[in-house]
């Protein structure tokens, strides 16, 4: 039987068994757990803690758990606007879909090209991490050095592989491996503080506002708030959710709530192992495999091997979060005609989109292109991307709490309306606040001067403009040619 126009094979069986549901994803798969386990899988405990919490010392220092804690107070009012405009969203939910209803047409359309880039962007950027802590892990258990490209390219098919296989499917795999990332690191951390620390002891500097409120705390914005992208996961998927008005705000709240207490708990843990004056150091020393030594020298030797297991399986959980992710931000766009309408096709059994297939040959090409120009995974590829990625969304999270604004403002049918105007407000502020810091000190993040740093800064504002006014443009001339017709 030969393919279809999108590359599936389909039999006349199966062409029977979906027709009508050629671009419907599978409804009523998800419930609060899957959800919750979603968002908390692209946040990706340990993969964060292990492969970003190292930056966090270095440039944020001692006050990096305070940072998580303060990442979650703002993204808890943000989530509080969010949740209550999902009651009147009848559409999968992604960031584009709240500013659209709120800010106009053109603007969700710009916002939609910036979640895409954004996400794209974190997704290059993790396969960094990914490849880097695989090819650690390899060397160490077998003695061979492989290519960290070779490497990405397998890890990628692994991600692509399983994120078509369906989300019911994708998140049995992230709840099994979830739960062993989440296991280690509260063994690690409890092992840390029930042993007293290093040598200085248990302190609680971290908190202190003299090491919570610094230049280099406002760059590391990328790392807190990166530790909560999936976030918006809880309404991406919500044409595959049961009874998404009560199962989206759960699902929302439990991981939110979860991830600040627990990235809080971890990271300071991990202060106590090293010590008050040395953790920026000794994350400048290992910032690949500062958690490894946590492990090994509080817990034991294999501890430090089936952390830097776990971390593999973590970064893997992480990707395939973000292939799933991204998979249905472009089956929504295409389906409301923002993308070519081929990309809205699902699999025939699966019922996962087909546009999995061009993000994952993305993330391919840009593996090649890092590696034939020589540039590290790491402290290159892991960092140039993110920072512009994280920002991205953080600008996004911005234009979804005005359009929230907006929206209940216009309503004003009841005093709730007037309180979510309220603290959508605040949210509003908070994240633009933190949008300014991040561009202000984003030297401090990159490492970089120049060309990286502009296009950091740039990328989401350009993308957002430039798509908003094509979409307005196109607008016009449409309204023009209507008018001519008519004439």
């Amino acid at each position: 039987m030969p393919p279809t126009a999108d590359g599936t094979i389909e039999t006349n069986s199966e062409r029977g068994s979906t027709e009508g549901h050629a671009h419907t994803l599978k409804p009523g798969v998800l419930g609060v757990t899957a959800v919750a386990f979603l968002v908390i899988s692209a946040a990706a405990p340990l993969n964060l803690l292990a492969g970003y919490g190292p930056l966090g010392y270095m440039v944020g220092g001692l006050g990096t758990p305070a940072g998580f804690v303060l990442a979650g107070l703002v993204l808890a009012t943000f989530v509080a606007g969010f949740m209550a405009m999902s009651r009147y969203m009848h559409r999968p939910g992604t960031f584009y879909a709240y500013v659209e209803r709120g800010l106009g047409k053109d603007l969700g359309r710009g916002a939609a090209a910036v979640a895409l880039i954004s996400y794209l962007a974190i997704q290059v950027g993790a396969m960094g991490i990914l490849a880097t802590v695989a090819q650690s892990l390899i060397d160490n258990f077998f003695g061979l050095h492989v290519h960290w490209a070779i490497i990405a390219v397998v890890l990628q098919v692994i991600v692509w592989y399983l994120g078509r296989r369906g989300i019911d499917i994708g998140t049995k795999v992230l709840g099994v491996l979830l739960f062993a990332e989440i296991g280690i690191l509260a063994v690690i951390a409890v092992c840390v503080l029930v042993k007293g620390g290093s040598s200085e002891g248990i302190h609680a500097g971290s908190f202190a506002p003299s090491n919570v409120f610094t230049s280099g705390m406002a760059a590391s914005s990328v790392v807190w708030f990166g530790a909560f992208l999936g976030i918006e996961y809880t309404a991406i998927y919500r044409a595959e959710t049961r009874n998404p008005e009560r199962t989206l705000p759960r699902a929302a709240y439990v991981s939110l709530s979860f991830l600040a207490v627990f990235y809080c708990f971890v990271s300071w843990a991990i202060v106590q192992a090293f010590g008050d004056s040395a953790i920026a150091t000794a994350a400048g020393d290992h910032p690949t495999d500062m958690v490894y030594l946590v492990a090994e020298r509080y817990v034991g030797t294999w501890a430090g091997d089936v952390t830097q297991i776990l971390m593999v399986t973590s970064s893997i959980a992480s990707g395939l979060a973000y292939f799933n992710a991204i998979s249905r931000y472009g089956h929504s766009m295409s389906s409301e005609g923002m993308l070519p309408k081929r990309m809205s096709r699902v699999h025939p059994v699966y019922r996962s989109p087909n546009n999995g297939n061009l993000q994952a040959i993305i993330t391919v090409g840009a593996v090649f292109l890092f590696t034939a120009v020589g540039l590290d995974p790491y402290t290159n590829m892991t960092v140039w991307m993110s920072t512009p990625g994280v920002l991205g969304i953080i600008v996004l999270m911005t234009l979804t709490a005005v359009a929230v604004v907006v929206f209940f403002w216009r309503r004003q049918q009841s005093s709730r309306d007037r309180w979510i105007v309220a603290v959508s407000s605040v949210s509003a502020l908070l994240l633009g606040t933190v949008t300014y810091l991040l561009i202000d000190n984003v030297a401090l993040m990159t490492g970089s001067t120049g060309a990286v740093n502009a296009f950091a800064v740039t990328l989401p504002f350009a993308a957002l403009l430039l798509v908003a006014l094509v979409s307005r443009l196109r607008r016009g001339h449409g309204a023009v040619a209507a008018a001519d017709t008519d004439a």
